[in-house]
């Protein structure tokens, strides 16, 4: 199924500017974070939490912007007249998405192990090879947050949707670990979560059991990405 180079040309330069500043953020910060403190450390203190936050607002964001807010401002009827398949704009916008959460993942593992592979802790291949695996993990919970969204903006002609739907569940994802720290009565919200899949502890071990909850945070995405392209691709629109 093709692209089409002129609508992913569109999609790149409305969301660059977001893309940009946090990537820029979040290499800066394990930059610093992998100049100052050891691998271990810098697994807990920093991946446990603010790159789920980063992901989440970006996905939150393009998200929607990649199809009902088009539906929403009218601008998607001039794409489809032109003509352009449906599923040409389901697989365009989806390459985009993942292949923008992609880039970002591997600039903030390449930050981060030129960070500690110039400290004065230093960092060996294996440490760096770990910097890697938890940025793989973060990418597929990002995935999985995208394809939560994109198949809420597939879903809904209006923004406001997309945003309560779709927002809505990602960031009830990103609160119920912060909740389930406040004593027993909450603890079963960690498993409510996708996040708890993202398990950093076990990244950060030996062994590799850690790899199904990636495999598993990844068939959530596509799946998701896979169910809204197909709810795009068959419901009435008005255009």
């Amino acid at each position: 199924m093709p692209i089409n180079s002129a609508l992913l040309r569109q999609t790149t330069r409305e969301n660059v500017t977001l893309w940009g500043v946090l990537t820029a953020v979040q290499c800066l910060l394990v930059g610093v974070i992998g100049m100052t403190a050891p691998i271990a450390a810098a697994g807990i203190a920093y991946y446990n939490m603010l790159p789920g936050i980063f992901m989440g607002v970006y996905a939150i964001t393009v998200g929607n912007k990649l199809i009902s807010s088009q539906v929403d401002r009218g601008t998607l009827a001039y794409v489809l007249s032109n003509p352009v398949k449906r599923s040409t704009v389901i697989v365009t916008q989806v390459v985009f998405f993942a292949g923008s959460l992609l880039a970002m993942c591997t600039l903030s593992a390449v930050a981060h192990s030129l960070g500690a592979y110039f400290s004065t802790f230093g960092a060996n291949s294996a440490e760096i090879q770990t910097i890697f695996k938890l940025n793989l993990g973060l990418f597929t919970l990002a995935l999985s947050f995208a394809g939560i969204v994109f198949a809420a903006s597939c879903l809904f002609n209006l923004s406001k949707y997309t945003i309560a739907v779709g927002g809505g569940i990602v960031c009830a994802f990103l609160l119920f670990p912060i909740m389930a720290m406040f004593g027993s009565k909450f603890a079963f919200l960690s498993n409510l979560t996708v996040v708890s899949l993202y398990k950093v502890g076990s990244i950060m071990a030996s062994g590799t059991g850690w790899a199904w909850d990636l495999v598993i945070l990844a068939a959530i995405g596509l799946v998701a990405f896979a169910a809204g392209g197909v709810a795009f691709v068959r419901r009435d629109l008005p255009l």
